[in-house]
Parts: C-alpha cells; sequence; structure tokens
C-alpha cells in the first residue's frame, strides 16, 4: 500500500500516541493466528483485519449455526450451514483487501505448528482442550499465545509472551477434569458480553503486535454484568507440568 493511502485508510488511528505511519507500516508486516472463529473470534479477527494486520490465518471446523447468531453477529442467516472460516474470510476481505486471509477448516490440533505459527496466536475457542493444547505448543515453540473465554457474565484475558522466564495457562490455571467442557453451553451468555471481552483481547492484540507488550504475562478477569475488570500478573510456576 502507498503511503498516502495508508495515511487515508487508517487516519483516525495514527492520529493516536500509540501509533504512527511507521508503527502502522509495522502493523501490516505482522500475522496472527486466530484460533475459534465464533463469539469471540469473528469481531476480533474483523477488528483486527480492519485495524491493518497483513496476514490473519483462520482455525476452525464449525459450521454456522442458528443458536450461533444473537452473539456471532458477524454471521447471517444466509451464512448457515457455511464453514465459519469460509463466511469469515469472505467478509474479512470485503473489509480489507490489503489483508491477507488464510483459512483451515480443521481442528487447531489437527495441524501442524507450521500451519498456525503467525507473530501472535490467539485462543477464541469454546474449549479447555484447544486452549491446553494450545498453550503447550506455544510454550514449546516460546510463541506468543493470547488466550480468552467467557461464560455467563465471567470472562478472562491472559497473555504470555513466552520470550524469557516460562510462564504459561497450566502455571495459573493447572489443567484437570473435563477438558472437553463447553460452558457458554452449559451456562449461556450474552451476546454484548461476548463482545466486550473480545474487544479488550483485540486491544491486547494490537499493543502486542505494536510490540509494547504491556500486558504480557498478565490475566485480566471481566464481570460484564458489575462492569468491573480486575488485572493480575501472572507468576512462573516451579511445579508447572510443562516446564
Amino acid at each position: 500500500m502507498q503511503k498516502d493511502e495508508l495515511i487515508k485508510r487508517y487516519y483516525s488511528q495514527i492520529l493516536m500516541d500509540e501509533l504512527s505511519v511507521e508503527k502502522q507500516e509495522m502493523l501490516s508486516k505482522k500475522s496472527i493466528t486466530v484460533i475459534g472463529c465464533g463469539g469471540l473470534g469473528s469481531p476480533l479477527a474483523a477488528y483486527l483485519a480492519g485495524a491493518g494486520v497483513g496476514k490473519i490465518k483462520l482455525v476452525d471446523d464449525d459450521t454456522v449455526e442458528l443458536r450461533n447468531l444473537h452473539r456471532q453477529v458477524f454471521f447471517s442467516e444466509n451464512d448457515i450451514g457455511i464453514k465459519k472460516v469460509k463466511a469469515l474470510s469472505d467478509y474479512l476481505k470485503n473489509l480489507n483487501s490489503n489483508t491477507t486471509i488464510e483459512i483451515h477448516d480443521k481442528k487447531s490440533w489437527e495441524l501442524s505448528y507450521d500451519n498456525i505459527k503467525s507473530d501472535l496466536l490467539i485462543d477464541c475457542a469454546d474449549n479447555l482442550r484447544t486452549s491446553y493444547d494450545l498453550n503447550r505448543v506455544s510454550s514449546r515453540e516460546r510463541a506468543a499465545f493470547l488466550t480468552a473465554s467467557i461464560a455467563a457474565h465471567l470472562g478472562q484475558i491472559s497473555l504470555f509472551s513466552n520470550d524469557s522466564q516460562h510462564c504459561c495457562l497450566e502455571c495459573v490455571f493447572p489443567s484437570e477434569g473435563e477438558l472437553e467442557a463447553n460452558d457458554c453451553a452449559e451456562v449461556g451468555v450474552l451476546g454484548p458480553s461476548v463482545v466486550l471481552v473480545s474487544s479488550l483481547q483485540s486491544l491486547i492484540a494490537l499493543d502486542y503486535l505494536l510490540e509494547q507488550k504491556s500486558h504480557s504475562n498478565h490475566i485480566y478477569r471481566i464481570n460484564t454484568k458489575e462492569f468491573l475488570i480486575n488485572k493480575n500478573k501472572i507468576l512462573s510456576d516451579s511445579s508447572c507440568k510443562i516446564k
């Protein structure tokens, strides 16, 4: 993209202190992988494509269903029965033709690391098995990992930079019990609550991609009913099973 076109397209965000023409150009060279293209992943992918991220990989094997539409508003009734990665890819390409979109119609654990490798792995899936599998992969490959989840009014977001001292999802939440659980299906969730968590996750992703990294190795707990956000530092656990 020519510089004058870049300034015209991204003018409003370039005005922000954390951005500049040079940083916008840097963002256009960054890549992300979004695992899970539902309530969290679809708005996040749209916000980051709109912001000018250069390449987005989409990973999800689900199809759009009627029961998704109350919260997954980047899909429509016309998308029912279509693979989420395909429907979302079409939306993103229409939103920003400068962003390269790559789709993988599979579960993340069915893919090699080379398939999902990018500057930031972003977990927007709705099951613990995916989250813990991605945590192991990112720790092993020393890849930055941003994970979020929400059920009812309670959400949480964590960013693990994996660039120095070990610190991962297992350090704060050791895996145990049923990892196939889907909290949204069991306890319910409101669409605005999902997009609130997704918006915060998008902001944290942008911060990391712009190399500010002020959120690394922190956990955010969000109560969307009481409008509360708590931030805590995550410390390495010497007994972590994947350390």
